[in-house]
């Protein structure tokens, strides 16, 4: 049993939600909530392809981070001896192939956008992970077409690029911040992250992309495309939540601080995510 847990914590359970979520609401935006779209089986498929892919992900980028972990996060089931490394990267491998198995159940541009995130996610944590900025934006930028994924499986992508976009933007702050987090165990590994090369830079620029996600909030009510509800949810729930997570930061970029900030904003996407959903059908 402990084992299981073990494993369950290295696909790190709360992102999966978060992929099998955002997966679903792009189909259901891409359809305007039909009925026959809740049930399609090809929705399904595609929420469960984007569950294993980026659970898939975290396994093989806790393998690829083995020694940082071990100073960053020593509890992880890897540095703490729980999971092997092998078994972790056989289990990663697994993964993958599920999520492009059901990627192919569903159509060829499923099976494609399956393949490019599989490929995504190998090429950042062997590689693009140490390229400044790089690795943050291959991350934000699959984040965003978990969405659009969604929308691919029923065949339509109109209503996902909105979410897509703020996935995108929301993504990059975190992973910035996550990047001023394990400054410590990156710079013994000699990763050349933008956290590294020029903190300030890195703090600046995650409050940068905070900022855009609360200067484009307004804008998918302001063309009418959801409604007010959205407005009043997203301002409260998110804009004023980035707002002083931003002035947080400014004041303390400490690992301990960014650790607390970073969670917050995990946490701060549902919050978004409900928003979207609740401006598209009420």
């Amino acid at each position: 049993m402990k084992t299981l847990f073990a494993y369950l914590e290295l696909t790190r359970p709360l992102n999966g939600v978060i992929a099998f979520i955002s997966a679903w609401l792009g189909g259901m935006f891409a359809s305007q909530g039909s009925v026959e779209n809740i049930i399609d089986i090809r929705l399904l498929l595609v929420s469960i392809s984007a569950l294993a892919l980026l659970s898939a992900g975290n396994a093989i980028n806790d393998y690829c981070d083995y020694n940082i972990d071990r100073i960053n996060r020593p509890k992880r089931p890897l540095p703490s001896g729980r999971i092997r490394r092998r078994d972790a990267l056989i289990f990663a491998i697994v993964l993958v192939a599920i999520g492009i198995y059901l990627g192919a159940l569903i159509n060829r541009n499923a099976t494609g956008i399956a393949i490019l995130v599989g490929v995504a996610l190998v090429s950042y944590a062997f590689w693009l992970k140490r390229t400044p900025f790089v690795g943050n934006l291959v991350v934000s930028g699959l984040t965003g077409l978990t969405f659009i994924a969604g929308g691919v499986a029923i065949d339509s992508v109109k209503g996902t690029l909105i979410p897509a976009t703020f996935a995108f933007l929301f993504t990059t702050a975190r992973e910035i911040v996550k990047d001023l987090e394990d400054t410590e165990g990156d710079l013994k590994h000699n990763l050349k992250t933008l956290a590294i090369l020029n903190p300030q830079l890195a703090v600046k620029t995650a409050i940068g992309f905070m900022g855009l996600v609360i200067l484009f909030s307004p804008i998918p009510y302001l063309f009418g495309w959801y409604s007010w509800h959205y407005l009043i949810v997203v301002g409260l729930g998110v804009d004023l939540v980035l707002i002083g997570l931003a002035m947080r930061l400014w004041r303390d970029a400490s690992k301990e601080n960014c650790a607390t900030i970073q969670r917050w904003m995990k946490w701060d996407i549902f919050v978004g995510l409900g928003a979207i959903y609740i401006g598209t059908f009420l």
